[in-house]
């Protein structure tokens, strides 16, 4: 079988494992490996099963190199490899036989006869994809959630994304936009939550000087910023009913014109939404337009909370904590004892991954060498702690503040969370969101 790493400037885009005896890679979606770009063939090549080995066979006028030099026809492939096509670059490595699936620690512990791990990749080739974009997981929620991505990502139809609180519908809509033709150009975010409403006509389509009161200069706004590229409307459901009027006179034909100017301007966007809100219940309530929900819903995607895929916790607990290492200079990755995510796996978390990860976070705040992190290191209530953005105390903490009561509250975060009537999760969050060290202020 063969791990796949598909990076595109640098960073990691894919991480996929396939035990099939043909692999295809192209721009097509009917493709294995797929490669959204313009200059990517829509089979640009193909990997073969010979004998003991595996071939690569060139598909496409468009340019191919495997470590670095350019091939032609049929050759052999390393069991290790670099294979170029621009803009992207794969990591290949064949990892034992293809008729033995790889399989999670999880998966491993129910069965007793080995015999039972070998499978004839004839009659059940495998695909798990373990990284997408920034998402993380292998379970078969999140394997249906990435097919569902590379689905949609090369259209240019509008996307809703729907999920709770923390399920990850930003790094699923960057993931749209990495895998699009648009990859190349801006991405633009606008949390639509906090648009104030007499701004929002200036801060999404712009303003011409002397428009108001204070428009020294003329300013590009959101759209007009994310010119050929996308735009993401986060919190979409929080629009007021002027603010969707605005965007769904938009969504009609791409045309605006700047706040004070009489010229209309066309914007090549692709829309994508999301949302944690009962879209339809607020139909009902008349506090969302229906005609602008329909213009949304052309696409639409659902993230399933943590509760529903809990095996990708094992994962997910490591991409964490080997990301948080670096952060705080750790001599080595922490590890999770199997008691701990069994634990974990039993929870519900209503905060879905953001929970895990800021729960993680502020395990290591205290964390000492070896490492290992046991269900002792978290309190009883840990997983149900959650620093949801509806907490109406959660934008009033400043930086300022939270030092000082911690600062008053002797560096305790469980007294400084009292004080502020917010959860220990929300201080870790806002922590980590203004780049706190607690350890190095305790020192």
């Amino acid at each position: 079988m063969f791990e796949f790493k598909v990076f595109l400037n640098k960073q990691l885009l894919q991480r996929t494992i396939l035990s099939k005896p043909h692999i295809t890679v192209g721009r097509s979606p009917q493709n294995d490996i797929v490669l959204q770009d313009k200059h990517v063939s829509r089979l640009h090549f193909v990997l073969r099963r010979s004998g003991e080995s595996f071939l690569i066979e060139n598909k496409s006028l468009n340019g191919l190199l495997l470590n670095g030099k350019k091939i032609e026809g049929l050759v052999d492939l390393p069991k290790k490899c670099e294979i170029t096509v621009l803009p992207f670059i794969i990591h290949a490595t064949e990892h034992g036989e293809d008729n033995t699936l790889p399989i999670s620690i999880e998966k491993l512990s129910t069965i007793s006869d080995p015999d039972i791990l070998k499978v004839s990749s004839a009659t059940a080739p495998m695909t798990i994809t373990t990284h997408f974009g920034t998402l993380v997981g292998e379970s078969p929620a999140m394997q249906q959630l990435y097919q569902r991505i590379t689905d949609v990502a090369p259209s240019q139809a509008t996307v809703l994304i729907r999920g709770e609180h923390g399920t990850g519908k930003e790094l699923v809509a960057k993931a749209i936009h990495q895998l699009s033709p648009r990859h190349d150009s801006p991405m633009i975010i606008v949390n639509c939550a906090a648009l104030p409403i007499d701004l929002i006509e200036s801060e999404l389509f712009g303003y011409e000087k002397g428009a108001f009161t204070g428009a020294m200069v003329s300013h590009k706004g959101k759209v007009e910023e994310a010119e050929s590229g996308t735009l993401f409307l986060d919190e979409i459901g929080e629009l007021s009913s002027v603010a969707q009027a605005k965007i769904l006179r938009f969504l009609q034909d791409h045309s605006y014109m700047h706040l004070g100017s009489g010229k209309e301007m066309k914007a090549d966007v692709r829309i994508v939404a999301a949302t944690n809100k009962n879209l339809e219940k607020a139909m009902q309530n008349g506090s969302f337009r229906a005609d602008l929900y329909y213009r949304l819903k052309v696409v639409e995607m659902m993230i399933p909370p943590l509760r529903e895929h809990p095996e990708d916790i094992r994962m997910l607990c490591t991409h964490f904590l080997e990301k948080f290492a670096e952060e705080l200079n750790l001599s080595s990755p922490p590890q999770p004892s199997p008691e701990l995510l069994q634990y974990f796996q039993a929870e519900q978390w209503q905060g879905n991954i953001r929970q895990l990860e800021n729960c993680l976070y502020g395990a290591l705040v205290y964390a000492h060498p070896p490492y290992l992190l046991t269900k002792d290191d978290f309190p009883e209530e840990a997983p149900t702690f959650s620093h949801d953005d509806d907490d109406p105390s959660f934008d009033k903490i400043s930086k300022q503040l939270l030092l000082q009561t911690l600062e008053n509250q002797g560096w305790d975060t469980t007294k400084a969370a009292e004080k502020l009537k917010v959860s220990r999760g929300t201080i870790y969050y806002r922590l980590k969101k203004y780049g706190v060290d607690l350890r190095k202020m305790t020192q």
